[in-house]
């Protein structure tokens, strides 16, 4: 009788943006690093962030969730989740406060459907899943980092008018 391996833990990092819980797997982060001031780089108003060298170009995602513009996100960030895509460009998510890591079963996260009236309104989001501790309850979204690192910015407005106009 063969035994049952035990289901393997996937790491993510988890952060409450807007009325919602994102989670993006580690794997997919380059780096999380203090957000820097204006005297380091920090040119949030203008949707970019310079890190020595490198040039980061931010993904407004409280824009996207709720309409909020960049100029609270500029003074309330206190870090910079890094990403990388595809074609080696690098990608900023300013966070207003430090995410926590958490380990989730891959059973643990949805897909969500294909639908088109759901892919309208949210094109970022790849998987939905709900943890319960005790009597604590917590929706999770997991963020489409391919599909949104692939949009360009002109993209990302038009998104976040349309899900809020």
């Amino acid at each position: 009788m063969r035994s049952e391996p035990f289901p393997k833990y996937q790491k993510y990092i988890t952060f409450p943006l807007a009325n919602y819980w994102c989670v993006i797997p580690v794997a997919e982060i380059l780096k999380i690093v203090n957000c820097p001031s204006f005297e380091q780089g920090g040119v949030v108003e203008l949707g970019v962030v310079q890190l020595g060298p490198h040039t980061i170009q931010l993904l407004d995602l409280y824009q996207l969730f709720d309409g909020a513009t960049r100029t609270k996100t500029s003074t309330q960030s206190t870090c910079l989740i890094v990403l990388q895509a595809k074609n080696q460009a690098l990608w900023g998510i300013l966070l207003e406060t430090l995410p926590d890591l958490i380990e989730l079963l891959p059973t643990d996260l949805k897909p969500v459907s294909l639908d088109e009236h759901f892919t309208a309104h949210s094109p970022w989001i790849s998987h939905v899943g709900v943890l319960s501790k005790s009597d604590d309850s917590r929706t999770f979204l997991q963020l489409d980092l391919m599909s949104m690192l692939q949009q360009s910015p002109e993209t990302h407005q038009r998104a976040s008018l349309t899900t809020t106009g």
